[in-house]
């Protein structure tokens, strides 16, 4: 059996990561929720097995989605990075090449899409 897909899905507004965190595991992925940035890097720092970080920008806590971008990146490299905005965060540049972005409002379907495909390039399908 292959392992499912695991996605932390960084959010502030529980209505907006509800719906992610449904979409995500009716398309086959394992989901683990965070409601801010600072949550999400003691997730990624206690678990080894995330495959997709899909984070929001603007969030209360000492991190922002940026931040945490960039030390998930740092920590595994291998790992899919999408971020979530109304509009391109000026630091984005500064993000790890790899990363993606995605303007919000946005399509469940196009984050997949996007998330999909990102793996495949990684993994030498695409």
């Amino acid at each position: 059996m292959v392992a499912r897909p695991i996605v932390l899905v960084v959010e502030d507004e529980p209505l907006v990561r509800a719906l992610a965190v449904d979409v995500f595991e009716e398309e086959g992925f394992e989901v683990i929720e965070a409601p801010s940035a600072d949550y999400a890097l003691t997730v990624l720092t206690a678990r080894e097995d995330v495959n997709v970080l899909f984070t929001d920008v603007d969030m209360p806590g000492q991190l922002n989605g940026l931040e945490l971008a960039d030390a998930a990146k740092a920590m595994y490299p291998q790992i899919v990075v999408i971020v979530v905005s109304g509009k391109l965060p000026s630091g984005f540049s500064g993000v790890a090449p790899e990363a993606r972005f995605m303007p919000k409002p946005y399509r469940m379907t196009n984050v997949i899409q996007m998330i999909r495909h990102t793996m495949a390039e990684r993994s030498g399908l695409a």
